[in-house]
């Protein structure tokens, strides 16, 4: 029944992705590589040359948009990460207490899930939301909890290290939109939209830290309602909690859809 609904109402709508107020469901592949470095005790452990763990990963991502009043928008997004890997260690060191020696045989695992929430507010607006051109610049302020969970094994001694951490993100930053109205000039496009947005802030919880995130997208409204969208994610943290450290994050394309109700 509330698939029918909502289907029902994206049918009688007749604005575009430029319109003053609407809700943008937006599910779709995330392709991010884990990058940077882990430390605990020891020397940094770099997830790209120490211990492998930089494969591209699909991952589901969602993002729900809603402008309920003029000048706001809304955002929620979540999304669910997960990489293993095993190699063959190269060096000497210790991590969580755990020794790592020359050709020791290593496993791991790094999960990251993240539930956030941000608000903007078109602050000036060159080209307001609702024409056939738009173009608004806002500031915005974001929450987004992480949860890191990341299990290193030596499985040549049989000795492993866990950490199940979390973070709360806490952001400002600001978001840009841009759009045009194709539908006189381009027959099966109704509309183009840009979104770019970046933010930065600190950390809480462990012993806090800080964080930073970038998000560009483009929209192709082709049919009414519905778009497909391309864009790009970054989420970087530089987190601590006790001798445990976590200077590292996602970043990669994203492909979906789009749809506005």
């Amino acid at each position: 029944m509330l698939v029918a609904t909502l289907i029902a109402a994206a049918a009688v709508a007749q604005d575009t992705n430029l319109a003053e107020r609407a809700a943008i469901l937006r599910p779709g592949v995330w392709l991010p590589r884990l990058g940077g470095t882990i430390q605990d005790g020891g020397a940094k452990l770099d997830f790209e040359t120490d211990i492998f763990l930089r494969d591209r990963e699909p991952t589901l991502l969602g993002e729900f948009e809603l402008r309920p009043v003029d000048h706001l928008t809304l955002e929620v997004s979540t999304f669910d990460f997960s990489v293993s890997n095993s190699g063959t260690f190269s060096g000497n060191t210790t991590f969580g207490g755990m020794a790592l020696g020359n050709g020791d045989l290593w496993s791991g695992t790094v999960e990251m899930q993240s539930v956030g929430i941000e608000a903007s507010w078109d602050m000036v607006r060159p080209y307001p939301r609702g024409g056939g051109t738009m173009l608004t610049f806002a500031p915005l302020l974001g929450a987004q909890w992480y949860g890191v969970d990341l299990d290193l094994r030596n499985v040549t001694t049989g000795n492993s290290v866990t950490r199940d951490e979390s973070w709360e993100f806490l952001y400002g930053g600001a978001r840009m939109d841009l759009g045009w109205d194709t539908s006189e000039h381009v027959e099966w496009l109704d509309s183009l939209s840009i979104d770019a947005a970046v933010g930065v802030g600190s950390l809480v919880g462990g012993d806090g830290g800080t964080g930073w995130m970038v998000r560009v997208g483009m929209a192709l409204e082709f049919a009414a309602n519905t778009s497909l969208y391309f864009g790009y994610r970054l989420k970087e943290l530089n987190a601590e909690s006790g001798s445990y450290t976590f200077d590292a994050g996602l970043q990669g394309l994203f492909v979906g859809g789009q749809i506005r109700f």
